[in-house]
C-alpha cells in the first residue's frame, strides 16, 4: 500500500481508501485498497474497491459527497502508451451510501489529458463561496485547478506552482486544498503539494502554501521562494484530508508513512506499507507569519493512553535546557540516539535526527537538523507517538512534526532520554 485516496468520514464511519496491489507486496498494478473505522485508529480491511479496466489502473484520487447524499469516488486511470510513455486521464466512478458496490461512468475519462506525461491525482473539494466543485490535478511542476457544477463536465481555471516553493526532477503529487481559520479570525487556504524527490529529508516529502483561493485561482501568501513543510521526517508523503460534509471541526490529514528512496526494499514479508496517525490541521501565527500546525485528535489522543504497550502508545517529556545544552532520545534500545534535541538560542532549538543503516535499503539511514520554535521562559514539550518502528514526533505545539520508520531488532520502543540535569 502506498498514498491514502478517497478519504471521507460517512455517516459517523471514516473510509480510507488507499493505493493497493492486492497480489504482492511490490508496487505493481494499483488499485484502491479499502478500510474503515469508527474512530480513526482502529481500522477493519474491506474488499478491493476499484480494480484496472479498460481504460488503466487506478491511480490516487478522492471521495466526495453531494448535497443530496450521493458517493462520488474520482482517479487517474494509467496506461501505457505505444511508445512505452505514461498516459494519465481523470474518471469518475458512482458508490452506494455504504461504499461497498462501485460503478465506473461510461463517460469517463470525464477529464481527458491535455498532453502532459504527470497528469494524475485529482482531489476535489467543494467551494462554498461560488457554489460549485473544484478540482485540483497534477501538472507535472505545478498543480491545475479545473471547476464544475455537476461533477461531469469539467472548465480549466488556472495553475500554480511555477517559481514557488521547492520544485525536483519529479513532479508535484497528491495536492489538496483546505480552509482554515486564523487565529485573528480570516481564512486562508493551504495548498498540500507532495514532492518526491528532493523534499526536505531527501527523497518523499509534503510541502504547503498559506494563501488566498478566490474560486479561480491560487494566490500564496508567503514569498515565492519560501519552502514550508507539513512534516520534516523522512516518511510522510501524500498527505490527505478527510471530506466531511457534515463536519464543523478541523480537517483531519493522514498521509502515507513511506518514501520512495526505499520503499520497495523494506524489510517485510507480510505486508508493505503503513499510513500515518489522524492529524488535525489548525493555524497559529508565529513571528515569521501563519504556519500550519498539526495534532493528534483528541478522542485518538485518549485511545493512544489507555491502550498503550511496550510496542505501541506515546510519552511526552519536557526539554529543560539553557542555550547550548542537548538532550538525546533513544529507542529499541539502540545506543545511538534517533533524537537530540539542542537550544542553540533563547527562542530557537535544533531536533538532530539519526537513523541508522538498514541492509538492503539504500539511502535508508540519514542525519540532519530541524530547526524548531523554543518558547521564550519555558521548556520545550515534546510527544512521541510509536508503533512498532513507525515514530511520529511533535514539539512546538503542533508546528514540527518529524516522521520515521525504523526496522529495529527488537519493536519494544524501551524510550531513554539523556541530557544535563533537570531536563
Amino acid at each position: 500500500m502506498n498514498d491514502p485516496n478517497g478519504l471521507i468520514k460517512v455517516d459517523g464511519t471514516y473510509h480510507l481508501f488507499f493505493q493497493h496491489d492486492p497480489d504482492s507486496v511490490l508496487h505493481g498494478p494499483m488499485h484502491w485498497g479499502h478500510a474503515t473505522s469508527q474512530d480513526l485508529l482502529s481500522w477493519t480491511e474491506q474488499p478491493v474497491a476499484l480494480s484496472p479496466n479498460a481504460l488503466g489502473t487506478c491511480f490516487s484520487g478522492s471521495a466526495v459527497e453531494t448535497i443530496n447524499g450521493e458517493m462520488k469516488l474520482f482517479y487517474t486511470a494509467h496506461s501505457t502508451s505505444a511508445d512505452g510513455l505514461d498516459h494519465q486521464v481523470q474518471c469518475l466512478v458512482h458508490a452506494d451510501r455504504s461504499l461497498s458496490r462501485f460503478e465506473f461512468d461510461p463517460r469517463n475519462p470525464i477529464v481527458p489529458n491535455p498532453g502532459l506525461e504527470a497528469f494524475r491525482d485529482p482531489k476535489v473539494i467543494w467551494h462554498r463561496p461560488t457554489e460549485r466543485w473544484i478540482m485540483l490535478v497534477t501538472e507535472g511542476q505545478s498543480i491545475g485547478f479545473f471547476a464544475s457544477t455537476d461533477l461531469v463536465q469539467w472548465t480549466h481555471l488556472s495553475s500554480f506552482g511555477e517559481g514557488h516553493g521547492r520544485h525536483s526532477s519529479g513532479p508535484w503529487e497528491c495536492p489538496d486544498l483546505v480552509p482554515l481559520t486564523a487565529p485573528g479570525g480570516e481564512v486562508a487556504w493551504v495548498l498540500i503539494v507532495g514532492l518526491n524527490p528532493g523534499a526536505y529529508g531527501a527523497g518523499s516529502g509534503t510541502q504547503y502554501f498559506i494563501g488566498e483561493f478566490d474560486g479561480v485561482r491560487f494566490t500564496n501568501s508567503s514569498p515565492p521562494e519560501a519552502e514550508l513543510w507539513l512534516d520534516y521526517g523522512r516518511d510522510y508523503y501524500a498527505a490527505q484530508t478527510v471530506f466531511d460534509r457534515e463536519g464543523s471541526g478541523n480537517p483531519i490529514a493522514i498521509a502515507w508513512a513511506g518514501n520512495w528512496l526505499y520503499a520497495k526494499q523494506t524489510p517485510t514479508t507480510a505486508f508493505r506499507g503503513v499510513m500515518s496517525l489522524p492529524r488535525e490541521l489548525f493555524l497559529r501565527q508565529t513571528e515569521r507569519g501563519l504556519r500550519v500546525g498539526m495534532r493528534v485528535p483528541a478522542t485518538v489522543r485518549q485511545r493512544l493512553e489507555t491502550t498503550a504497550t511496550a510496542q505501541s502508545g506515546l510519552f511526552e517529556f519536557e526539554a529543560d535546557l539553557a542555550v547550548g545544552e542537548e538532550l538525546a532520545l533513544a529507542l529499541f534500545g539502540e545506543v545511538t540516539p534517533q533524537f537530540t534535541i539542542r537550544r542553540v538560542h533563547e527562542n530557537r532549538g535544533h531536533i538532530r535526527t539519526r537513523r541508522q543503516d538498514a541492509h538492503g535499503m539504500d539511502r535508508f539511514g540519514h542525519g540532519y537538523d530541524v530547526e524548531v520554535e523554543w518558547p521564550l521562559g519555558t521548556p520545550l514539550g515534546v510527544n512521541v507517538v510509536f508503533d512498532r518502528g513507525l515514530v511520529e514526533l511533535s514539539t512546538a505545539d503542533g508546528l514540527t512534526w518529524i516522521t520515521n520508520t525504523f526496522y529495529p531488532e527488537t519493536l519494544e520502543a524501551r524510550p531513554r532520554i539523556e541530557g544535563p540535569a533537570g531536563a
